[in-house]
């Protein structure tokens, strides 16, 4: 009697994705990026069935053109795509969350005429508005939508009153022209803005944009102009202010604002770092990532640290320009007083801790009195030393040893319990007179 071969086990593996039960695989689905489940679709007739029902209930929608390769149809193969996930939308489905992303759009886009274009444009928008849509993030560059009047776009978008949270990048403002922002702004739920200013971004456009937005509490905005820059609201609660390499250091940075409770400050560019006034009274954390710095930034530095020094929590990464050969005392101004904390209770450090700085730091914790926990990582700058031709000894670290023998970092807990005498202590040793 003939025996049958054993079959190929691959054949009998279970298939685990088709035994889970429709609502599980539909949850999966609508975590995936439209793209990664459109590819589901080939599978089987179940998955596209369950891709459709996606796509009809989901609370969030992307819809981005860079899924498409840079061939003559992605702009077609977006415009299809977006009406059939969006404009084909039941009323009956809400809609919570939006992100559209245009680069190269117009490039690869059936719709090269402006009226055409701007009709299409109107078209995603009218129906997020009558969709009630909440979320609305917009990703553009400048040659996708530089064709456009950008005050039409921004009378569409800012349209639509059931906005919770808005980011605006790349439409903001303009290379060539000024943006008009329009009158009678009605986004009364507005808590969330996220904006990018250019070259020819009108602050005092900006400011009446803000005083029309009456609940809105944090602010995120990414500085690009090298003209003065200043903001007024007396609502925003939270500021994430981002410095690019265009603003250069003799243009100041102005901040009026009275409820503001939180400050991040970050820059990432290389003419310096601006001087920033700020009045806010009410700040209790600070968020300071400054880099490049440069000598010619300390009396920046100090300005900033006197103008925040009534917080309860401040966190400092600082990191020295690549050009710079020699440490210097980048915290605090030489011959001048240094600021007082008289509030701060937490103070984070990331940064080299040359003579210098560990200086400055020593000089802070004599001015903050009520200072509980101090935490202090050192970040070594050998990678540059010989290029630039630093010396290794001068860039080391004078933080104390700690319990591992090293001294990369410092933290304490219990400094008003009795641990700021010890450290005072040590710190005094590494100190020079």
């Amino acid at each position: 009697m003939a025996t049958s071969e054993p079959s190929d086990p691959i054949l009998h593996q279970i298939d685990q994705l088709s035994s889970l039960p429709d609502e599980l695989l539909l949850t999966i689905l609508s975590l995936l990026p439209i793209r990664a489940a459109a590819r589901t679709s080939v599978l089987c007739r179940r998955f596209r069935h369950l891709c459709e029902i996606v796509w009809e209930t989901s609370p969030s929608l992307e819809l981005i053109s860079q899924d498409f390769p840079p061939c003559r149809t992605a702009g077609a193969h977006f415009v299809k795509m977006a009406k059939q996930i969006l404009l084909s939308r039941s009323p009956s489905q809400p809609l919570s969350s939006l992100r559209i992303k245009l680069e190269r759009f117009f490039r690869f886009s059936p719709y090269r005429t402006k009226p055409s274009f701007l009709k299409f444009f109107n078209s995603l928008y009218d129906k997020a508005r009558s969709l009630g849509v909440r979320h609305l993030t917009i990703e553009g560059c400048t040659f996708s939508l530089s064709f456009l009047p950008t005050c039409s776009i921004l009378s569409l978008i800012f349209s639509i009153t059931t906005l919770q949270s808005l980011s605006l990048s790349g439409l903001f403002g303009d290379w060539h022209q000024n943006s008009v922002i329009p009158f009678g702004v009605t986004l009364t739920n507005l808590k969330n803005l996220s904006i990018q200013t250019y070259y020819s971004a009108d602050t005092a456009q900006l400011n009446r944009l803000l005083s029309q937005l009456p609940s809105l509490e944090v602010l995120s905005i990414q500085h690009d102009s090298p003209h003065i820059f200043s903001l007024s609201s007396q609502t925003i609660r939270q500021l994430n202010l981002f410095i690019s390499k265009y603003c250069p250091r003799h243009n100041p940075v102005e901040l009026s604002l009275p409820s503001l409770e939180l400050l991040q400050v970050q820059n990432y560019g290389t003419l310096g770092l601006p001087h920033i006034h700020a009045d806010i009274p009410s700040l209790r954390k600070a968020v300071l990532r400054l880099n490049f710095l440069r000598q010619n930034d300390c009396s920046a530095v100090a300005g900033l640290l006197n103008s925040i020094s009534h917080a309860q929590e401040l966190i400092l990464h600082l990191k020295e320009s690549d050009y710079e050969i020699d440490p210097f005392p980048i915290l605090l101004e030489p011959g001048r007083e240094p600021p007082k904390f008289p509030n701060l209770k937490h103070l984070e450090g990331a940064m080299c801790f040359h003579e210098h700085n560990f200086q400055a730091i020593v000089s802070l914790l004599h001015h903050s009195p009520a200072l509980q926990s101090l935490k202090l990582v050192h970040k070594a700058l050998f990678s540059m030393a010989r290029k630039r031709k630093r010396k290794r000894d001068d860039w080391r670290s004078m933080l104390p040893q700690n319990a591992d023998g090293n001294r990369n970092y410092v933290h304490l807990t219990n400094l008003h319990l009795g641990q700021r005498r010890e450290f005072m202590k040590l710190a005094g040793k590494q100190c020079t007179p």
